[in-house]
């Protein structure tokens, strides 16, 4: 795995501009960072990408092969998670993990910290519904995107997944590159 977090000196090289500049940027709110108890700036490699693609700066290509993303699926039917296991595992970019319920995803969630999350909303038990509502009021896990792919797909009801935190949707059946693309677009990957 690469690294998840620059300091302001690693991004000034990666920008081609002086430290002090990324501090500005920093400053003025275009580009998130955090302190360490020293006092010095840790940026995290995601909000640097968007930075750096909004302003259609070149990119790295040390700072794009940087790390897989991690895709948690989760849906109770076995057939339809190994097929999104099968066609994203295919992908460079991709580490996937899967659950089959949704408590089973909460687990896995709050363990591994997925960068995104593709869930099926109609399940026994814990229904995505219910799975989105919780990640969104954690803390720690609310910026994670959630793809619902579902046979939901009536205005009404795709209205609830995105008020409940869903940030987009795709209907079963689905084309696998469909999924494999909005997961990219949603990823920040070219």
């Amino acid at each position: 795995m690469g690294k998840k977090f620059y300091t302001t000196h690693e991004i000034s090289k990666f920008c081609d501009v002086y430290p002090t500049t990324v501090i500005n940027w920093v400053k003025e709110g275009l580009l998130p960072a955090y302190s360490t108890p020293g006092g010095h700036r840790r940026i995290k490699r995601d909000d640097l990408l968007k930075l750096m693609k909004k302003n259609n700066m070149p990119i790295p290509e040390e700072l794009l092969k940087a790390e897989k993303h991690r895709v948690l699926v989760v849906d109770d039917d076995p057939k339809i998670l190994r097929m999104i296991e099968t066609v994203l595992s295919a992908e460079a970019d991709f580490e996937v993990s899967t659950a089959s319920s949704g408590f089973q995803a909460g687990l896995l969630i709050s363990k591994e910290l997925p960068d995104i999350v593709i869930l099926d909303f109609l399940m026994p038990e814990m229904n995505g519904f219910e799975v989105c509502k919780q990640l969104k009021a954690d803390e720690k896990t609310k910026d994670i995107p959630i793809i619902a792919v579902t046979v939901l797909k009536g205005p009404k009801e795709v209205k609830k997944m995105l008020s409940c935190g869903a940030s987009d949707y795709i209907s079963k059946p689905f084309k696998a590159q469909e999924l494999v693309k909005k997961i990219k677009e949603y990823l920040l990957i070219e």
